[in-house]
């Protein structure tokens, strides 16, 4: 069940009181009910405040409340007359906007208060409930007016209980592969090509760029491979002495997956301020800019082993990359994963770029995938 309250119709819902929509939003006192039955376990989510209102909140069923308590200055749960509570801050304004938040799973309901749903909980309570609740769920305001918005009962996600099994690496690749022994071969392709990259010594090594990838300028260059069909693992090491404890802003470089400049998955050694990760980052575009998150997988050394484990997911036809990373290149640390779509055709390549200053070399001893 999701409600958003874009029309003035209240179609669903059954009224006991004064309930209006307006501007998206629904205001008004007494108690507004779904014609929707719910079970099991769930989470109810609603944006609320308390526009005259003495207390306000959610129901499950005709045992369960949850309620927003201004006169007692408490977030309250109930299961019939058993009710368990908690205070509000002190002079906490219940006439801005609030989310509140309710699970139930199993016998077990605990709700919180918060201002943005972003792990920022003003208060928190839980009740054990006499019997796993079911019924329609509903809005109550008592004392005077709510208002509410984004009211959502949905199935509640089921706890992973085993871990998702590491990426096996199987039989190497060389077609695809290089030891960097006799130069760049020809299945190599540049994006805006380095001079001052080369190979010697069985080492491609590169000068850290003063330039990235990532927003709109687009200005790092990159060392780009076909990748092979189906499952793979694509692995380098990278040696970069980023040193300790100073700021040097972000100074990187590793693997990539990449489509274009605006869609990318970014797993480096870095300097993030005083820090040494490995970040494993994604750019995609989305509401016609590029947009930007990451991860982080493991801790880097001086040199750092790098996997990109790859997977088409058979259902989708999607592209899975997790990442992987390890210090001694016996033992691994598996973390993210970001997918591309179907429709993309991801090469794998090499980045070193974030900052020429102070100057620091990348070098990769090779660059090997396997099945």
């Amino acid at each position: 069940m999701s409600e958003r309250f874009d029309s003035a119709s209240l179609v669903g819902w059954q009224r006991a009181g004064q309930w209006r929509v307006r501007d998206g939003r629904l205001g008004g006192s007494g108690a507004l009910t779904s014609r929707t039955t719910v079970g099991g376990d769930v989470r109810a989510e609603a944006d609320l405040r308390l526009t005259g209102a003495t207390s306000a909140g959610v129901t499950l069923g005709d045992r369960v409340e949850v309620r927003v308590d201004a006169a007692a200055g408490r977030l309250v749960a109930r299961d019939g007359r058993r009710q368990a509570s908690t205070p509000l801050p002190a002079g906490l304004d219940l006439g801005t906007r609030h989310n509140l938040a309710i699970e139930v799973r199993g016998q077990q309901v605990t709700a919180e208060l918060s201002p943005a749903r972003l792990g920022d909980q003003l208060a928190v309570v839980s009740l054990r409930l006499d019997r796993p609740a079911a019924g329609r769920p509903g809005l109550t305001a008592t004392g005077g007016t709510a208002e509410f918005d984004n009211v959502s009962v949905a199935r509640l996600y089921q706890p992973a209980r085993r871990p998702v099994p590491e990426p096996r690496v199987g039989a190497p690749l060389p077609a695809y592969s290089d030891e960097f022994r006799d130069g760049l071969d020809d299945g190599w392709q540049w994006v805006r090509e380095d001079p001052a990259a080369t190979v010697a010594d069985g080492a491609l090594r590169w000068p850290v760029q003063a330039a990235d990838l990532t927003g709109t300028g687009n200005t790092a260059g990159v060392l780009l491979r076909d990748a092979p069909r189906g499952d793979y693992v694509a692995e380098t090491t990278v040696t970069l002495d980023l040193g300790e404890e100073t700021v040097r802003n972000y100074q990187q470089a590793g693997l990539v997956a990449y489509v274009d400049d605006d869609r990318f998955a970014r797993l480096t050694q870095v300097a993030i301020w005083n820090t040494r990760q490995v970040e494993y980052g994604y750019e995609l575009p989305l509401a016609g800019q590029p947009v930007y998150g990451g991860s982080i997988v493991g801790t880097p050394a001086t040199t750092t082993w790098l996997r990109l484990a790859h997977h088409v997911d058979p259902s989708t036809g999607e592209h899975e990359y997790r990442a992987g990373s390890s210090r001694d290149g016996r033992t691994w640390t598996w973390g993210a994963v970001w997918t591309f779509p179907a429709d993309t055709t991801p090469r794998i390549g090499l980045v070193a770029h974030g900052g020429a200053d102070p100057a620091v070399t990348a070098e990769f001893d090779y660059r090997r995938f396997y099945r």
